[in-house]
């Protein structure tokens, strides 16, 4: 769904567009590998049915449900039958935090945290801008550009085209980033792509970890306190929040186990809905008791950082082609061992879909692109407004122009293609 605002100025009209993603539809499978060793190769279809020697590629959602955002975005609200009471709160928005450098890791134990089954493919994504009848005199685009994380490697750029007018990276998380600035384009009755094609390598990432061997956070690293904050979708010192972390904690204080905790908790009492308005975040989710990819990891997040653990969204796709394959996992962090994966959405049941928890807890298959982790992420240079983007799995834009119809203006994902590569 898009949706453009329009605003009157002395030099003609503003109108501003962009676009959030969380999940796809409504999963229809899992990752079938019943253990970390098992070898994971997606097929070349979208909609796989995994068999349990050969796991094969997971389809998300089977129909996208973009939101835009405007360019001060405000969660939206969801109004199923609420699950559980709704006090008179509010979230506490993201500041502009500069980045930490990176804090310095002891090498964790032995096989406690493994990189395995390497699996290499080539993306290729392209949104395209189309100009029907109006007089666009200045066009601005963001897109995710893509880079190394833990799990993905070698990220390698093929083509990028047209050529950006800035690579930049986000100051807080860290994340890649895109930058054009055009005039004039694309003219009345022409479109205009803008293609990304890349090629990386996907690790499964594995873990064995002996709770007893997780080691106190340094609380004074500027790491441990940028992803213990309470943030827009992340509310963490929301009274009720934290009111469910410390009644679901009951006494524990071991990191990893009081994020085993969370993850149950949200694949015990939340409820997968495709609710058509993309991220809404985790205070959203426990008043409706209903979301989506995004939602579940959000309301994970906030419960960790709510007890003083690190955490934070992972947004992406799967390797799969076609544009319903975007999906939301999370991670969090553990001093002596580093980033540790979980995805409460696919560790949870639903009619038809098995889930995996013990599997999601801790492990991750060798299927996703991460685009960028974080919400909230600052676009650079400055957007208009100093707009915030919720996450970026595609496009934020902006355009001005003097004369026509700019409802007529349309930007919007065309293709996402992924091919494995032996």
């Amino acid at each position: 769904m898009g949706r453009k605002k329009l605003f009157q100025s002395a030099i003609g009209f503003i109108a501003v567009a962009a676009l959030v993603v969380g999940c796809g539809g409504a999963p229809t499978s899992a990752p079938a590998a019943e253990a970390p060793t098992a070898t994971l190769v997606p097929p070349a279809t979208s909609t796989p049915e995994p068999p349990p020697a050969t796991p094969t590629a997971v389809p998300p959602p089977a129909t996208p449900t973009p939101v835009p955002p405007s360019a001060t975005p405000e969660p939206s609200t969801a109004t199923p039958t609420p699950q559980l009471p709704t006090p008179t709160l509010t979230s506490v928005p993201p500041s502009p935090t500069p980045m930490p450098p990176p804090a310095p890791t002891p090498a964790p134990p032995a096989d406690a945290v493994k990189l395995q089954n390497p699996q290499k493919y080539r993306v290729e994504f392209v949104a395209t801008i189309r100009n029907e009848a109006f007089a666009l005199d200045r066009l601005l685009v963001y897109l995710p550009r893509p880079i190394d994380w833990d799990g993905q490697a070698d990220v390698t750029l093929e083509e990028v085209s047209p050529a950006p007018s800035r690579e930049e990276t986000d100051p807080v998380f860290g994340n890649g980033i895109y930058y054009w600035q055009m005039n004039n384009t694309p003219k009345q009755g022409e479109a205009l792509p803008f293609k990304i094609r890349f090629t990386y390598t996907a690790y499964e990432i594995a873990t064995k970890i002996n709770p007893d061997d997780v080691q106190p956070y340094r609380q004074d690293d500027p790491l441990y306190k940028l992803y213990t904050r309470p943030e827009r979708f992340i509310e963490a010192s929301d009274p009720q929040i934290v009111e469910i972390a410390n009644q679901v904690a009951a006494g524990e204080t071991n990191s990893y186990r009081l994020a085993r905790k969370f993850y149950d908790y949200v694949i015990a009492t939340a409820h997968y809905q495709l609710l058509g308005k993309g991220l809404l975040g985790a205070k959203t989710l426990i008043t409706t008791g209903q979301g989506e990819c995004g939602d579940y990891s959000a309301l994970f997040i906030a419960l960790s950082r709510a007890k003083g653990i690190p955490a934070r969204p992972v947004v992406g796709y799967w390797a799969v082609s076609g544009l319903e394959q975007t999906h939301v996992w999370a991670e969090f962090y553990l001093q002596g061992f580093g980033w540790i994966p979980v995805d409460p959405t696919f560790g949870q049941s639903r009619p038809g879909i098995p889930g995996r928890p013990d599997y999601y807890f801790g492990n991750m298959d060798n299927q996703r692109v991460i685009l960028n982790k974080g919400y909230n992420i600052q676009m650079v240079p400055p957007a208009p407004d100093n707009y915030l983007a919720p996450l970026m799995q595609e496009q934020s834009w902006w355009f001005w122009g003097s004369s026509g119809d700019a409802a007529t203006v349309s930007m919007e994902r065309t293709s996402w293609t992924v091919t494995p590569i032996p």
